[in-house]
């Protein structure tokens, strides 16, 4: 086991103590007859620690997860970060060439995998029942700067502000940090139910690694989403959704799923996507609950969550909160400008290339502060230039997703040689009627200046997305 002090708190250590008197409670419930307490938790957690440290899991050796969703992920995460080593957390969706590529940049040891990856050499088959542990070369060398990293503890694959794939490098401190600074908002305890929905490959940090700091019970629902979730919220009714627009959407509309089912929640919180009124209004018709979304950025941790309803504002991601400071950079002329942000819990370092965090994290999202609520316009890349004028395309999909006619859109941008170039949309429609374009331009002509408006709509059967459901964006 990883020797640890004061000054080098491990947050598995942490949770340990900070859910005495809670070991009884539920821990992680994946179906009525697939549930963890806390104490077997734990001990699960001590047992596999101790067997990694056996086959020399260390200090700064990166380990890739590879897997589903479950209560064995958590374990083998929890253990992980035990030992001393580095989580590296990988979607399950990628290809096979796609992780051997991801792989070899980060620098990873060892995988731990559903899998069994005849490329790397085999040390322990069917680990927990149900995972293979491949180590990939032991005899990797990493970096001085890394190597002088105090207790680093997760390293997230992201695109980075720059568009280039790099590793967000956090410690064991920041992960501290950021948890305790999100619950001065969020409140979680050992009284709360979380229905979770997301992917723990992408989201893990600030929202797990918190609900088990805070000894909540974690109700994982993916399987056979959204009817799966009945008989679990049946059996444990939440207090605390953390999911994304698409979820909340796919709630609101199954006629199976009664609005009883959410009579509990005090708390439902949007991420990963941004949020528009019409889900909003939507979700809140049926359950009476309106959805908070949260800004969360894995170089940051979480700085908004909103908390007004009202029209003007639940599009907002709300005021800062405390621990964070903010900077509009380069305002124009509707206060609009880059959003800067630092705060607890900022990210130490980006490790391909090895670029250290700057005091000021550029988040490359266009923003506004109104009554001290911050408004997102949208990301600079992604930015249309129609003859100087500049077109956001989540402002213009927020206004085009209010039309009765449509479920999805996106909007981009097409070169053209007098104008720059022109605003497009690709649209999904809700029904097999043909779209009424003069109504939906109508519908945008009072949301919308002229110019924004995509001078053309496609009709596509779907909206291709990336792996965390985000529309993907060429």
């Amino acid at each position: 086991m990883t020797i640890k002090n004061k000054q080098r708190i491990n947050i598995v250590d942490l949770i340990k103590t900070e859910i005495v008197g809670d070991e009884d409670n539920l821990a992680v419930t994946r179906s009525v007859k697939d549930s963890i307490t806390y104490s077997k938790l734990l001990k699960e957690v001590e047992k596999h620690s101790k067997y990694l440290s056996k086959i020399n899991f260390a200090s700064h050796d990166r380990v890739a997860l590879f897997c589903e969703d479950s209560i064995e992920y958590i374990i083998m995460a929890l253990s992980i970060l035990d030992t001393g080593a580095v989580i590296v957390p990988i979607s399950p969706s990628l290809s096979s060439n796609e992780l051997e590529s991801l792989c070899k940049r980060i620098k990873v040891k060892y995988i731990l995998s559903e899998k069994k990856l005849t490329k790397y050499s085999i040390l322990s088959e069917k680990y927990l029942d149900k995972l293979y542990l491949h180590e990939i070369d032991k005899d990797i060398i990493y970096s001085k700067e890394y190597l002088e990293v105090d207790y680093p503890a997760f390293i997230r694959f992201s695109s980075g502000t720059t568009g280039e794939s790099k590793g967000v490098l956090l410690t064991h401190n920041a992960i501290i940090e950021r948890t305790s600074t999100a619950n001065a908002s969020l409140n979680i305890s050992s009284n709360d139910i979380i229905g979770w929905f997301l992917s723990m490959s992408f989201h893990f940090v600030v929202s797990i690694l918190l609900f088990l700091r805070k000894g909540a019970h974690i109700v994982l629902s993916q399987d056979n989403f959204p009817t799966g979730i009945i008989t679990a919220f049946e059996t444990a009714k939440p207090t605390f959704l953390y999911a994304s627009p698409f979820h909340y959407n796919l709630l609101a509309t199954h006629t199976n799923i009664s609005n009883k089912l959410l009579s509990n929640v005090r708390k439902a919180v949007v991420t990963a996507v941004s949020l528009n009124k019409k889900t909003d209004q939507h979700f809140f018709e049926k359950f009476k609950i309106h959805l908070s979304q949260a800004y969360g950025i894995i170089e940051v941790g979480l700085p908004f969550i909103n908390d007004k309803f009202d029209d003007e504002h639940v599009c907002s991601v709300g005021k800062i909160l405390p621990g964070y400071d903010l900077k509009i950079q380069n305002p124009d002329e509707k206060g609009q400008g880059i959003i800067l942000l630092k705060g607890k819990g900022m990210y130490h370092a980006y490790i391909s290339p090895w670029k250290k965090r700057t005091e000021w994290f550029d988040t490359g999202d266009i923003g506004y502060i109104k009554n001290s609520y911050l408004f997102i316009s949208g990301r600079s890349k992604n930015l249309i230039n129609f003859a100087g004028m500049k077109i956001f395309p989540e402002e213009v999909e927020e206004v085009i997703l209010e039309f009765d006619q449509i479920s999805e859109v996106r909007v981009f941008a097409e070169q053209h040689d007098i104008y720059g170039q022109l605003p497009i949309a690709e649209v999904v429609l809700t029904t097999k009627e043909k779209l009424d374009i003069f109504r939906l331009k109508k519908h945008c002509l009072q949301k919308l200046d002229s110019y924004k408006i995509p001078k053309e709509f496609i009709e596509v059967k779907s909206i291709e997305k990336t792996t965390s459901n985000k529309i993907k964006r060429t």
